[in-house]
C-alpha cells in the first residue's frame, strides 16, 4: 500500500474536528428565507454526521475473515434561500480503525472485501435556484436517487456514497405530472479518491417522467443514455415503465405493488451488441405493526453480458451479501420475500424498533440455481440524532458464487 502521509494527517484532523463539531452541534436550524446577502452567508445550517461501523465478512476460498472498523464523518453548511438561490458545501472523511480487510485499494487480498477505503474528499457543492414556477434547477456535485434507486442512486449504505457532477432540472407545472432531466459528465464511485475506479466519466443524459393516475397508481417512463469514457461495456441507452401504488383494503391493511419492465442496447463507445430485457413485479401487505411483501426480479443476459445498472444503489437489491453486483452473463432471476416489523414507541430514550427478513432464491433463466440467502436486519433509534443497526447476511453459494456471511454493526449520529 502508498504511503500517503500528508492525506493521513488531512483525514485524521478532519475526523477530530467533526467529531468534536458533532458532539457539540447535533442539533442546528433549518435555513429560512434571508432577507440580505449577509444572512445568505451566514444563517444557514450546519450538516453534521458520523457513522462507525464493524462489518465482518468470512467468505469461502479465503484463509481470513475481513474484520473492518471504520468511521466516516461529514461535514457541510446550507445557507438559506436568498432570491431563489440556496448553496451547500459538505467534505467528507472516511478513516480505518483497524486494517484487517481488502478495502478495495489497500492490496490486503489475503481478506474478503470490504469496499470503504480510506477517503478525503468533497462530497456535495452545489447551488440551487428555484424562483422560477415550479421548477428547481440544482448545478454541482450533488446526490441523486431516482425512483426506488434501481437505476440510479447515492449507495448511501457505504461509507463513502456516490455522488454525481450534474445539472438537474425538475419540472411540475403540469397537475399530476413530474418530468425531471440530468445531464452529468462525472460519476464519483465509492471507492474513494486513492482507487483506480473511483469515478466514471462521460456523458449521461437521465430523463424521468411520472404521471399521478389517483386511484390506479403512479406511472413512471425514463429513459437513461449512459456514455461512458471509462467503461465501454457500461454504455448502454435503457427505456423502461413502473406501474407503483398502495390502496387500503380495510381500516388497517393495504396493499401496495409495483410493476416495471425495460430494455437495454448499446450506446455511444460501447463495442458490444446485444438488446435485453429487466422485468419485476412485487406484491406487499402492511397494517400498522407488521409489513410482508414478496416479488420477483429478471435481469436478461445473452451469455456474454448481463443487463447492467452501475449507477444504481446495487446494496438494495439481490440480497444484502452483495454476491451479485454485476448481473451474470446469463441472467438471472430473483424470487425474494420479506417481513417486517416496525412501531414507534417512547421508552427512555429508545423511539423506534423496525426488525426485518429477507429471503432470495437465485436462479439461472437458462436453468440450475445461482444459490440462496437469507438477510436479518434489526434498528433501533434514540431520539431524532442516533440510531444504531445490526445486520446479518448469509448466501449459500453454488461453485461459481462462493457462499459467505456478513456482519454489520453500525451507529451513526446527525443533526
Amino acid at each position: 500500500m502508498t504511503d500517503r502521509p500528508n492525506d493521513r494527517k488531512k483525514i485524521g484532523r478532519l475526523l477530530g474536528a467533526s467529531g468534536l463539531m458533532i458532539g457539540l452541534l447535533l442539533a442546528s436550524v433549518a435555513p429560512a428565507a434571508a432577507n440580505s446577502l449577509g444572512d445568505f452567508l451566514t444563517d444557514g445550517s450546519l450538516l453534521l454526521n458520523a457513522r462507525y461501523r464493524y462489518e465482518h465478512v468470512d467468505q469461502s476460498g479465503f484463509s481470513k475473515d475481513a474484520a473492518a472498523h471504520t468511521v466516516r464523518l461529514r461535514a457541510g453548511y446550507q445557507t438559506p434561500v436568498f432570491h431563489g438561490l440556496q448553496a451547500l458545501l459538505e467534505v467528507q472523511a472516511t478513516g480505518h480503525i483497524s486494517n484487517t480487510f481488502n478495502d478495495t485499494v489497500n492490496g490486503r487480498t489475503a481478506y474478503p472485501v470490504v469496499p470503504d477505503p480510506e477517503n478525503f474528499q468533497l462530497n456535495r457543492l452545489q447551488l440551487r435556484y428555484t424562483d422560477v414556477p415550479d421548477t428547481a434547477l440544482t448545478v454541482g456535485r450533488q446526490e441523486i436517487n431516482l425512483d426506488d434507486q434501481r437505476f440510479v442512486g447515492a449507495v448511501a449504505f457505504r461509507q463513502n456514497e456516490q455522488t454525481f457532477d450534474a445539472v438537474r432540472i425538475d419540472n411540475t407545472s403540469l397537475p399530476g405530472l413530474s418530468f425531471t432531466y440530468i445531464y452529468l459528465d462525472r460519476v464519483n464511485r465509492v471507492f474513494g479518491v486513492y482507487s483506480s475506479q473511483n469515478h466514471f466519466s462521460g456523458d449521461v443524459h437521465l430523463i424521468n417522467i411520472a404521471y399521478d393516475l389517483k386511484q390506479v397508481g403512479k406511472v413512471t417512463a425514463y429513459a437513461y443514455l449512459l456514455g461512458l469514457d471509462d467503461a465501454p461495456s457500461l454504455s448502454t441507452q435503457t427505456y423502461g415503465a413502473s406501474l407503483t401504488g398502495r390502496h387500503p383494503l380495510s381500516r388497517f391493511t393495504s396493499l401496495s405493488y409495483r410493476l416495471e419492465g425495460a430494455t437495454q442496447e448499446p450506446y455511444f463507445n460501447n463495442p458490444q451488441r446485444f438488446d435485453l430485457t429487466y422485468l419485476r413485479g412485487e406484491f406487499g401487505l402492511s397494517s400498522g405493526l407488521w409489513s410482508a411483501m414478496g416479488g420477483i426480479e429478471y435481469l436478461d443476459g445473452n451469455n456474454a453480458i448481463g443487463f447492467s445498472t452501475p449507477l444504481a444503489t446495487l446494496h438494495k437489491f439481490q440480497g444484502l451479501a452483495d454476491v451479485f453486483l454485476t448481473t451474470p452473463a446469463s441472467g438471472i432471476i430473483d424470487t425474494y420475500g420479506k417481513l417486517g416489523v416496525a412501531k414507534n414507541v417512547t421508552l427512555g430514550a429508545l423511539r423506534g424498533v423496525a426488525i426485518s427478513g429477507w429471503y432470495h432464491d437465485f436462479a439461472n433463466p437458462h436453468g440450475g440455481t445461482l444459490g440462496s440467502e437469507f438477510d436479518l436486519d434489526a434498528t433501533l433509534k434514540f431520539g431524532p440524532h442516533v440510531s444504531t443497526s445490526l445486520t446479518y447476511a448469509n448466501y449459500d453459494g453454488v461453485k461459481a458464487y462462493a457462499s459467505r456471511n456478513r456482519i454489520w454493526f453500525t451507529v451513526e449520529l446527525s443533526n
